[in-house]
């Protein structure tokens, strides 16, 4: 019987070791040098066209992002690849969509923040980027700033 016991202890210390996988990560990429980049409104869908696509392509289920002057905001589920490589994508396929446009100067900084968040963090951080631009002070209505989408919420309007 003691034996059980200890056997028993024993898993379970290792399982309370074991933390919630993450379902979902936040994501912010800061433009270079904190240049406001993205208060071009052409800028802002052309970026908001190739998050979406590249969602759609990689199987990534996208929650919401804010697209600030100096920075992305990016909540998402992870597809089928990692979300390094997702980021990546997006940002080398915005650079060369805007090289091809003319403009060569650098867009993103070299590194970003990605946090990964478990069941109960998602609708917090869906709303903490949602109301980004309110507390940013660029605008009063979190709803009325076109450069932002929350799923079930907000549809994109570019």
């Amino acid at each position: 019987m003691d034996s059980r016991r200890v056997t028993s202890n024993r898993y379970s210390t290792l399982l309370g070791n074991i933390h919630p996988m993450p379902i979902a990560y936040h994501i912010m990429l800061p433009t270079h040098q904190r240049t406001k980049f993205f208060g071009a409104e052409s800028n802002c869908n052309d970026l908001a066209y190739l998050l979406f696509e590249t969602s759609a392509l990689h199987g990534f289920s996208l929650f919401a992002f804010c697209i600030m002057p100096d920075h992305v905001h990016i909540l998402c589920q992870p597809g089928d690849i990692m979300v390094n490589h997702f980021i990546n994508l997006i940002r080398m396929r915005y650079e060369y969509l805007m090289a091809r446009g003319g403009n060569n100067s650098p867009i993103w900084q070299p590194d970003f923040l990605e946090r990964p968040l478990i069941d109960t963090e998602v609708v917090p951080t869906a709303v903490f980027i949602f109301e980004n631009p309110k507390r940013a002070g660029i605008i009063e209505d979190a709803y009325a700033y076109p450069f932002s989408y929350i799923y079930g919420g907000k549809k994109y309007r570019p």
